[in-house]
């Protein structure tokens, strides 16, 4: 794409990220001092159309930037600039007053994001996530209940207690949670999902309907160790692409499924910030909104990941800005806690 196109494109994604209205050329002439007529303007708006970054919303004049035109203004034509001074102070704001809680200053970090980027935010710390399991542990307390003790290479998760409507001897059960236990010995938490474990109960010999009990007393122990918020939900429903609730009901059911979206944040790619346009999300959900994400480490161990959800019309620049400036903080704090 010769550079002419590429700064009507720019001026187009800019003016509609700020405005929410669709762009015609005689905006960009006046507005954009690229010295060329609105004419020409709307010329080359017709190539970028044909070419796939642009898109003609109903019978409107004006243009929009398609997912595809997006993408090209993340990849190839965000300057990388340093944070906005006041952006930058807002973030050291919350470090100060975090009081060494990560957790906390995390909360905040995604208030502030949410607020910045009129999106939703989320945070998501699976504990133990790549930890493996080692064996898993049944103590039969009497016919009808047991507790659950996971053992990883990190350590042990919580407790778990389980019943059984019907009375399970305490033979049977410790040759299943071994066959169980066996089953899982050096997967990774992480892998450990309803599916999974579906699959895995399908090959193992036994009641069924003991080894679903303790299938999912497992899922708990997980989950019970996963940090997990989101805020900004008033934020998005603000946004004029949802203005319809059915709109946004889909995102609101994905949010509630926390294993799920684990699993669709996860994103093993080293750049530091993803960024996910449209139908390049997996889930139906999220295929007419953008997530900029980024994964927070502590020697390559993970912390959590904090992501922004939002409309494909969003503030690129600045959200990226923000969490790459996150993450020099959190892992400033991470190692002065050492």
């Amino acid at each position: 794409m010769d550079e002419r196109k590429q700064r009507i494109l720019r001026a187009i994604i800019e003016d509609y990220v700020k405005s929410a209205e669709p762009v015609g050329s005689r905006t960009i002439a006046k507005n954009y001092n690229l010295g060329i007529s609105p004419a020409t303007v709307r010329n080359e708006m017709s190539d970028l159309e044909e070419l796939g970054y642009l898109e003609q919303p109903h019978t409107s004049a004006g243009r929009i930037p398609s997912a595809k035109g997006y993408r090209l203004y993340v990849d190839s034509m965000l300057s990388q600039q340093p944070v906005p001074l006041q952006d930058a102070e807002k973030i050291e704001m919350l470090w100060k007053h975090s009081n060494g809680s990560t957790s906390e200053l995390f909360l905040n970090m995604a208030k502030l994001l949410s607020q910045v980027s009129h999106s939703m935010s989320l945070f998501l710390a699976p504990a133990h996530d790549r930890a493996l399991i080692k064996y898993i542990h049944v103590l039969p307390l009497d016919s009808h209940q047991a507790v659950m003790v996971v053992i990883t290479e990190t350590g042990a998760l919580d407790n778990e207690l389980m019943y059984f409507t019907e009375g399970v001897s305490p033979d049977v059960l410790q040759s299943l949670a071994m066959q169980f236990s066996n089953a899982l010995q050096n997967i990774g938490i992480g892998h450990v999902t309803a599916e999974a474990l579906g699959t895995l109960l399908i090959h193992m010999e036994g009641p069924q309907g003991i080894l679903m009990i303790l299938s999912e007393t497992l899922l708990r122990a997980i989950n019970k160790r996963k940090l997990f918020y989101s805020v900004g939900t008033t934020e998005l429903l603000n946004q004029p692409e949802f203005k319809s609730v059915e709109k946004v009901q889909p995102l609101l059911s994905l949010v509630e499924e926390q294993n799920q979206l684990g699993q669709l944040l996860k994103d093993d790619s080293p750049t530091p910030v993803k960024v996910k346009i449209g139908n390049e999300n997996d889930t139906e959900a999220l295929q007419s909104m953008s997530v900029v994400q980024a994964d927070f480490t502590n020697q390559d161990q993970p912390i959590g990941t904090l992501a922004i959800l939002g409309p494909t019309r969003m503030e690129y620049g600045r959200i990226i800005g923000m969490l790459s400036h996150m993450k020099h903080i959190m892992e400033s704090m991470v190692k002065e806690q050492k």
